[in-house]
Parts: C-alpha cells; structure tokens; sequence
C-alpha cells in the first residue's frame, strides 16, 4: 500500500543533528580519490534530506615550489563528490548509487542558476561568482576565475607600497567553510525519508582528486580568455617604450591599468610566479604561437603601483629579449600579455606531476530530523509489525557509461537503461584525455570551447566534467526501433564555435526541464555541451524503458575531425520507488 501522502502528515518539531563521519573527521585529498563513510543512525527517526547538508573546513595545499594563485570550480565545494552511494542501515541494499556525482552538480550550476543563486554558492559552499569590479574590459566573455577582490579562497591585498613578498600560501590561502547539500540525490532531494524504519542509512561519499576541480585565474593563464591577462604598456611606463630584440638585460617594465587592475590587489599575478610574454592575438588564435624568448626564465620580485605610468613589475635577475631559448627573439609591445608559465613545461609538471592536494577537515553531516506526534509514529511501526510495506518515490539518476575514440566519425551506442519510470535522458560527452596535473590546472591543452575575436582562445576548465560539442554535426535517439525525434538534431551551427542552433537550443530545454533542471540560463550551452531528450511528452510523464532499445546516433561528418576522446556519461533521471519492510529496503527502478 501507499503509506506516504500529504494529508497525512503533520511535524511537530524540527531539529539539527550533527553526525560525523565513521572514518574521521579530517581528509587530505591528492591525485587519488578518497572515501568518506557516514551513518545516519536511526535516532534520527524522519530525515528531511532537502533541508540537510555537509558541512566542512576546506584549504587549498599549494606545492611549496608552485608560486600562482589557485581556486576551486565556481560550482563550489559540491564538485569534491565524484561518486555517491546509499544503502539502508543493514549495508546490504543499495537504495541509491550516482556515479559522476559532480559532472551533475556542474550541469546544475551552468543551467539551472542565476546571480542570485550563483552568489549564494559562492556564501554557502565555496563557489566564486563573477565580480563586476574584476570585469574584463577588452571586450572578453565573463568569467568566474577571475575574482580577486571578493574571492573565498586567497586573501585579496590591501596593502600600501610596493609588494615584495613572496607568495606564502599558509598564510594567504583561506580555509574556507562549507556548507554543502547533496541536492542532486533523490534520498536528499525529496520528501521526508523514514529513517528509522530502514535502521539508518550509511553513505559512502568518494572525494574527487585535486587537479581535477582546483584551477589558475583565467586572467593569468594564456588559453582561456588571453585579453583578459595584463597587457604590457613599456618599459619605463611613459611612452611607447617597447621591449626591442637586443641583449640589453632589462630588470622591470610595465603593465597598463586595463581589465579592472587598478591597485596592487587587483594584479593576479604574485611576487615569486614565473611569467611569459603571449601576442594577445597570435595568428589564427592559437595560443602557444608568438611567444616571448627571454635570456632566462622572468621571476616577478616586486609589483608596485606606479600611477599613471600603470603597474611596476620588477624581475630578478634581469633578463633579455634576445631569443636564447631557440625561438627567436620577438619585440614585446602593446599587442602582448603577460601570462603565467609557473605551470608550463617545467620538470616539476613534466615529469611527477604538481603534488597538489586539499584538506577537508571537522567533516559532518548535518541531518535536518523532521519530529512527529508519537501517535503517527505508533501507527507507522504498527503497519510495519503488521508485515505490510511503507511505499514512496524518490527522484533520482542513474549514469550509464560509454566511450569513443577520437577518430570515429559516425557512432551508435546502446545505453542499457532499464528504468521502469524513466522522465529524461542527460547525455554528457566529456573529454576522456588523461592529462598531466599542470596541464588539468592551467587548462593549456584540454578541450577548446572557442576560438574567435573576442576571447582569443577559450579552452575547458572542467577537462572530463564538461561536455563537449567537438564538430558534431547532429544527433538522433532510437528508442524501440523508433527515431526519435523524426529528424536528426543539427549542431552544425555549434560546431563552427561562433552560433548556434535552435532545434538543439529546444531539446536542451525541454530535456532538462524533465529532469528537474530548468533551464534558467543558456550562456554555457558551448561550455558544457549536452545531449537531452525528454520523455513522456510532459513534465509529469513516464516512459518505461525494460525490454526497450535506447541508443544514441552520432554524426560527427564536420570538415574538422573531432580532437578529443570522450566518455559519454548518460544520466537517466527517473522516479524510483522504495519499499521498506522489517528494517530493509527494497528499491523498484
């Protein structure tokens, strides 16, 4: 019988109850994934999942011999959960399990947010949103990687006179509270769960290694939005002084005051960062093209504001402009930035990898317990003596994976869904590429998103967690034997990186709406390119899929070949019913 309806049911208290974790309550996380493992006992009678939450210290642990500023994804500290898993008190049953538990929380993030929403992540769970004071001003994309006034993660400096000490990340990187729910579960999304009546429920939370959520400014890094970097003005500041080809050793020069730098603060770079000269626009937009060739490697020393004459930067030892290192010397002048190399090609990065990792720490979890009249709970645990099932819905998605190699150029793939309640399917071809850890934090070779007049060169920060269009040309959904839709879905307008195409644009919508995401803003539909389709032909249909085809048809029949490997992570949301009985739980898909 259905036990749980609305009429019947009527809280009389409501109370936090702090929890922590089996293993304990600090983590430090690398290049490997670790585990944290909860109980909720079943003290905690009626959980509110919706209204419950992680709560943790985070910090940033940068290499000692790693001088830049780091931060976490804007999506916040909900992107540190790559897999969860519930099981009811008896560890035995399996109640819900969401693998790329993350690559939701992203899709999350860039679809159904706004500056309201943005901003309270930014508060509550570590995100950084767009600041209109670090706003880029020739003429870039916004970016949330380059907040240095009101970022959560470093200090931002206030201080008077020139800055010359070296960049101490104990001490200037935050710890920074989180407090995170796990809103993308069913469990912890839903209605009020009986927890007691399933002898509590243990979860198993797998933490996302380091590089693959922890990133460099946008505004230092030379492939993601090159304009927005600093621009040289000269080297005395005055006039159009350019840095010529010669062997004259220069100790300083100047950047202008564009792109909202307009104190020391403001400058993202740090005192001890190795920096290089990239053309603003090199040729054909690929960055790594017209790059400066110094004497030796440029270490900032100081950063002073230098008023009108814009901002100082001074190196030790001096270098010279005169193509030593084998490609030539080029003339720095005002079409140049400057960006960061503390992540290229160094042995550090070539050879072990940046040992970076994060500290969680005073790990808990905070269960929202919802406190019913005793008379409700008697008839509850009556009906349960009585043999007979408690019965509810929860809402939730399971990911079925596929892969694809670079060089395929058409693809179908079964996704071996068997959900009997099936509202939608989320398909999210990610870049499968494995990458060295500089490379994962300076985003220098991963996927590129665009390449045009206004940002340059934009390459993925969320190597393997966004999707990616990758010169697709359409696809198209076989379910049954049946295409659908009728007609193959164009994105051949996506593939050029410069438009985009309405009947995709329709489909995303109408896709995410069923699966509870809407669609609240558009601007990533490049950055984080997915597949939708919804089922049921309304927002409370059903399709079930037992014993039914579903595959995915893939023609990537651009001029331009695909560049990168994928996975295609396919996420099925559906309505699950769970049936508790005698302490267990059993969960009908």
């Amino acid at each position: 019988m259905s036990y749980w309806t609305s009429s019947n049911v009527e809280p009389i208290g409501e109370t936090q109850v702090s929890i922590t974790a089996e293993n304990g309550l600090n983590y430090e996380v690398g290049n490997t994934q670790r585990q944290i493992n909860l109980f909720i006992p079943p003290s905690v009678k009626f959980l509110s999942g919706k209204d419950s939450y992680l709560q943790f210290n985070m910090k940033i642990n940068q290499p000692a011999n790693i001088s830049t500023r780091l931060q976490l994804d804007p999506a916040g500290a909900g992107m540190i959960v790559r897999n969860l898993r519930i099981y009811d008190g008896s560890r035995g049953n399996l109640i819900e399990e969401i693998n790329e538990y993350n690559q939701l929380v992203a899709l999350d993030h860039d679809y159904n947010s706004d500056t309201s929403s943005r901003n309270l992540v930014a508060l509550e769970q570590g995100g950084v949103a767009y600041s209109e004071r670090c706003k880029g001003t020739q003429g870039t994309s916004q970016s949330e990687y380059a907040n240095v006034v009101t970022n959560p993660w470093f200090k931002y400096y206030t201080g008077a006179g020139a800055l010359t000490d070296i960049y101490d990340p104990d001490i200037q990187n935050n710890t920074v509270k989180c407090c995170v729910p796990l809103k993308m579960s069913g469990v912890f999304s839903g209605a009020i769960f009986p927890n007691m009546m399933t002898n509590g429920l243990y979860v198993e939370l797998d933490l996302m290694p380091a590089p693959r959520i922890i990133k460099q400014l946008d505004s230092v890094v030379r492939s993601r939005r090159t304009p927005l970097c600093p621009k040289f003005k000269s080297l005395d500041g005055t006039a159009a002084d350019d840095w010529a080809v010669n062997a004259t050793v220069v100790t300083f020069f100047h950047l202008q005051k564009e792109n909202s730098m307009r104190t020391i603060g403001d400058v993202p770079f740090v005192v001890g960062e190795t920096v290089l000269f990239q053309k603003t626009d090199s040729a054909a937009h690929v960055v790594g093209t017209d790059v400066s060739d110094m004497s030796a490697a440029m270490v900032i020393s100081a950063i002073e504001d230098a008023g009108a004459d814009g901002i100082k930067i001074t190196i030790a030892p001096g270098v010279s402009n005169d193509g030593t290192g084998g490609a030539g010397g080029l003339e720095i002048d005002q079409t140049f930035s400057l960006v960061s190399a503390e992540l290229l090609g160094s042995d550090v990065v070539s050879a072990a990898g940046v040992p970076l990792s994060y500290t969680i720490s005073d790990f808990q979890f905070i269960a929202h317990q919802i406190e019913f009249d005793a008379s409700y709970e008697a008839r509850m645990m009556a009906k349960a003596r009585a043999g007979k099932f408690i019965e509810f819905d929860i809402y939730s998605a399971t990911n079925y994976k596929n892969s694809m190699l670079a060089s395929e150029r058409q693809a179908t793939f079964l996704i071996h869904a068997q959900n009997q309640k099936a509202k939608s399917v989320v398909c999210i071809p990610t870049d499968s590429s494995v990458y060295k850890n500089g490379d994962l934090m300076s985003s220098d070779t991963s996927y590129q998103v665009t390449q045009d007049e206004m940002d340059t060169q934009l390459r993925s920060a969320r190597a393997g967690l966004s999707g990616c269009c990758d010169f697709l040309s359409s696809y198209q959904m076989q379910i049954d034997g049946k295409l659908v839709p009728s007609r193959p879905v164009s994105t051949k307008k996506i593939a050029t990186r410069e438009s985009i195409d309405a009947f995709h644009i329709f489909e995303l919508e109408k896709g995410l709406s069923s699966s509870k995401i809407p669609a609240k803003s558009l601007a990533k539909y490049m950055d984080n390119f997915v597949i939708t389709r919804g089922f049921g032909g309304s927002s409370d249909g059903v399709m079930d899929l037992r014993g039914k085809d579903l595959s995915l048809i893939l023609d990537y029949s651009e001029a331009t070949a695909p560049t990168k490997p994928k996975m295609f992570n396919t996420f099925v949301f559906h309505v699950r019913r769970v049936r508790i009985r005698g302490g267990m739980a059993e969960v009908h898909h």
